[in-house]
């Protein structure tokens, strides 16, 4: 299986309401809280586990700024064994830059090719990355052309809400999902410098979809793992054209947006039909999103905090390609990951991609 670009997992419904800070019909502000706690700083990357990178790299390069940092091949079992199954031989990892966040695509056989692998949009784990791009260019058009196979009803994205943004789902050749949100100028101007900073790019990935069985449960988690609580909320929901976007009929979700200094990390729970609990150990092995990973300036005190609040570790701290790292895992076993540039150099860290730090609470 050679390393494919991770199936980039579409956004569900108004994640758009979080991400652009223009609110869904029913989608209320949390309470003011600061943006980043003690020394995490934001989201590194998302990693991804794909096929083939050249073909992932390929299919991404032609629809959105997507540029190749570093390629290389790796002992497998460099990774610890709570979160690689594979234990010999090697597998091939690639770090990709957007302008909002890197992506590590993890190839696990770069001498076959895997079979593409679909996830239920209903979850559980991690179902999507979202891409954003202005309505005059929407990238919508470029995925479809570029052979993105959508799951979202009709010939084009959908209008969720007449808000100025519009929505699909689509998945990639490896089966892994993407979202596309597509902003007219007026919702991207009310953005002020954030607004101004993104359209420097033609198309910016916002955050990573995780679908939980007990969403009050999972963000009760990431609010102890970031020191702050969720920036959106959206109650349980029913919309027509939540059904639309998904595929699926009859859809009531509720929904919590966090802030994460560059990126956002957007939880969704279905509850018509009810999104089941996740209860195994997922590893990096499996094709599709396999885990979110924070960079921190102190990683040793970011350990030794998550430690006094009940975090459960998966292996122990190892290095890579200039960074220290440790995973952990999350209520439902997602993997999540906590890493220190210990050489890697200051163009791999993400301290020029922190623009939602400053964004107060709305």
């Amino acid at each position: 299986m050679r390393p494919v670009l991770t199936a980039l997992a579409c956004g569900l419904l108004a994640s758009c309401a979080a991400t652009t800070g223009t609110a869904a019909p029913g989608a209320a502000a949390a309470a003011p809280v600061p943006v980043i706690a003690g020394p995490i700083k934001g989201v590194h990357h998302v990693g991804i586990t794909v096929s083939d990178i050249d073909d992932t790299l390929a299919f991404y390069s032609r629809s959105v700024p997507y540029e190749l940092v570093d390629r290389r091949m790796v002992d497998a079992d460099v990774f610890p064994a709570d979160v690689l199954n594979k234990r010999q031989g090697k597998i091939e990892i690639a770090l990709v830059r957007t302008p909002t966040v890197f992506l590590q695509l993890i190839d696990i056989d770069p001498e076959a090719k895997a079979a593409p692998e679909r996830r239920p949009v209903i979850g559980p784990g991690y179902t999507h990355i979202c891409f954003q791009s202005p309505s005059t260019a929407p990238k919508y058009d470029v995925f479809k052309s570029n052979g993105l196979a959508m799951l979202s009803r009709g010939d084009g994205p959908v209008d969720l809400g007449g808000y100025g943004v519009t929505y699909a789902y689509g998945f990639d050749p490896d089966g892994i999902m993407i979202e596309m949100e597509q902003l007219t100028p007026e919702v991207i101007a009310a953005h002020g410098e954030l607004g101004t900073k993104r359209m420097r790019f033609p198309a910016w990935a916002t955050h990573i979809g995780n679908v939980t069985g007990d969403k009050e449960q999972m963000v009760a988690f990431y609010a102890k793992v970031l020191g702050h609580g969720p920036r959106r909320e959206l109650p349980p929901t029913r919309r027509q054209t939540f059904d639309e976007i998904a595929d699926i009929d009859g859809i009531v979700a509720a929904a919590s947006w966090f802030d994460v200094g560059n990126f956002e990390l957007e939880f969704w729970q279905y509850v018509e039909p009810r999104t089941p609990k996740g209860t195994a150990a997922q590893m990096i092995d499996a094709i599709g999103y396999n885990a979110i990973v924070f960079e921190t300036d102190d990683l040793a005190a970011t350990l030794e905090r998550l430690e006094r609040v009940g975090v459960r570790f998966a292996g122990k701290t190892f290095e890579l390609d200039g960074w220290r790292v440790r995973y952990a895992r999350d209520p439902e076993g997602n993997l999540i990951a906590f890493q220190q540039n210990i050489g890697a150099g200051a163009a791999r860290s993400i301290d020029d991609m922190l623009w939602l730090k400053d964004r107060a609470p709305q």
